[in-house]
């Protein structure tokens, strides 16, 4: 419709006489305001809608993001839930193990207490050693053993080291 108006002022502008030619020098001002207006008032509608849009998008990114963040916090929660029990399992680990430690330094101060005792033990209640001497003019035995020299009551014979 404005390029109806456009035109026919402007045929009035180059054809008409002096009072047409100012009507349609209005009319073709008046025309081009009005498209400069609804052009403006185009672009404006545009930019609100794109800004709406722009909007709708943030909007919904930051659900996303604020979605996504109570995500986290749930792992980070369970993580810690889990790191604390390990934590817990780590220190009883640490007491049974200075425990044992403990039990074990206990039975190797045992250990170490009965061997000495069963080497004193040794030492005293070992049976002595036996030297064969030689009889003067008999032949020895080597199968006779000390016992039975000792039993047979032949003193020079055996002699017993203390």
């Amino acid at each position: 419709m404005l390029g109806v108006v456009g035109s026919v002022a402007a045929l009035t502008v180059l054809f008409g006489d002096l009072l047409g030619r100012g009507v349609g020098l209005v009319l073709l001002l008046a025309g081009a305001a009005l498209a400069c207006l609804l052009a403006w008032r185009e672009n404006r509608m545009a930019e609100r809608l794109r800004q709406a849009h722009a909007l709708g998008e943030a909007m919904e990114y930051a659900e996303r993001l604020h979605a996504e963040r109570v995500r986290h916090q749930a792992v980070i929660d369970a993580l810690g839930r889990r790191l604390g029990a390990l934590r817990r399992r780590a220190d009883d680990a640490g007491r049974r193990a200075c425990t044992l430690q403990q039990e074990l330094s206990t039975l190797r101060g045992n250990y170490e207490a009965l061997r000495v005792e069963l080497e004193m033990q040794a030492a005293l209640e070992s049976d002595a050693q036996v030297i064969e001497l030689a009889r003067p003019g008999g032949p020895v035995d080597p199968w006779e053993t000390a016992r039975e020299l000792w039993n047979r009551g032949d003193q020079a014979a055996v002699k017993r080291l203390a």
